[in-house]
């Protein structure tokens, strides 16, 4: 008789804690969550600037060793190779049309010319793919999460 009480207390004890295992991952569920979500967004930042950065070496060469025409020692970049240059940057190739950084656009891509080097410096404003702000649940104004990632690249023409 004793071995049936303590096996419908048992019984019991196992339901509460089932009970109590949901309540706990129901109060845990939302922090992983937005753990989970920021791990995301940071690998996919990461991602981009990297691929930002090789596009922007990879067209700084071109324009190194295309920037200065003929025989003359003048640094002179004509409308065709930047074109050319942009369209490395933007597409990663010349001979395409997909994006390799959504809204990337040819405003975002400058030159300076300063003696023998050229700068190409690209401004990409990046936006998270969850949300573009950040709620404060009506106790101040909202948290803007975008923010601009800036390339720089100089080489001395060629």
């Amino acid at each position: 008789m004793t071995t049936n009480i303590s096996n419908s207390s048992n019984m019991a004890y196992i339901k509460k804690q089932k009970g109590l295992a949901a309540i706990e991952f129901t109060l845990v569920l939302p922090f992983l969550l937005l753990l989970i979500f920021a791990s995301a967004e940071f690998g996919r930042l990461m991602f981009q600037y990297n691929a930002l950065n090789k596009t922007l070496r990879d067209a700084s060469r071109y324009l190194s060793a295309n920037a200065k025409p003929g025989d003359t020692n003048i640094i002179n970049i004509k409308d065709a190779v930047t074109t050319e240059v942009k369209s490395l940057i933007k597409y990663g190739q010349s001979a395409s049309t997909t994006l390799l950084l959504p809204n990337l656009n040819d405003d975002d891509i400058s030159f300076t010319i300063n003696g023998d080097f050229i700068t190409i410096t690209v401004t990409y404003d990046w936006q998270p793919i969850f949300s573009d702000t950040f709620t404060t649940f009506g106790l101040g104004n909202d948290i803007d999460l975008s923010f601009p990632l800036i390339s720089t690249y100089t080489m001395r023409a060629l």
